[in-house]
């Protein structure tokens, strides 16, 4: 039962999916990678469901392989939306990541395991990375914060991915030996959908503003 309730929660992704799909027309390509990682979330949790209710093994390799994807959209889509950046850094990060990634599931056969490194790893540079973007947009933003999809979306990834770091450090404490880290993991998939539900508004807002945020030569520059 509390298996079929943690996955009746993360299916909360498939809010922004349905907000995505009825404003297709008005989300710019730009945002393209990050609805991919929204889609990709969604079959994601339906394997893991799948490997633990019906083949009753680990979701491991399922989570290894989406932990690597998410980490190369997520920090694409930042790029895109950081368009005073070199792409070196950020192209130097996504190899980065995936050298990392390799090494631990590749290199060291691991990926049959958890890997609590390489999410504890990129969950931090995107946590850099989106506090960076909200400090510019408090900059640039002339109006109200709270109608900037970058903004949300930011925000969105900063209390995500720092709840993963204490989530991936409460697995390597137990939740056997510390009833904190036994709350903390529960807590995780509740953090999730309350993600899923900010995931929503920054498309909402993406499509109600008609929001641009590309990096493009000719047309460099973000208005809503």
């Amino acid at each position: 039962m509390k298996t079929v309730f943690t996955f009746l929660l993360s299916e909360s992704i498939l809010l922004p999916i349905i907000v995505g799909l009825l404003a297709i027309k008005k989300i710019k390509d730009c945002w393209l990678p990050f609805f991919c990682v929204l889609l990709l979330s969604f079959a994601a949790e339906l394997l893991s469901y799948y490997d633990i209710e019906y083949l009753r093994t680990s979701n491991a390799v399922v989570i290894n392989t989406y932990s690597l994807c998410e980490c190369c959209l997520i920090i694409y889509q930042l790029y895109i939306l950081n368009n005073r950046r070199s792409p070196v850094i950020f192209f130097g990060l996504m190899a980065l990541c995936t050298a990392f990634w390799l090494t631990e599931n590749i290199a060291f056969k691991n990926l049959n395991n958890f890997s609590p490194y390489f999410r504890v790893f990129y969950a931090f540079l995107i946590v850099l990375l989106s506090i960076n973007l909200i400090n510019r947009s408090m900059v640039d933003q002339r109006n109200s914060l709270l109608k900037n999809p970058v903004f949300v979306l930011s925000l969105s990834f900063i209390i995500f991915f720092i709840y993963q770091i204490i989530y991936e450090a409460s697995f390597f404490i137990g939740s056997d030996k510390s009833m904190v880290a036994n709350k903390i993991i529960v807590l995780f998939a509740y953090v999730n959908a309350i993600t899923n539900i900010m995931y929503a508004c920054t498309i909402g807002l993406i499509a109600r503003y008609n929001y641009i945020a590309c990096r493009n030569k000719k047309y460099n520059f973000r208005s809503y």
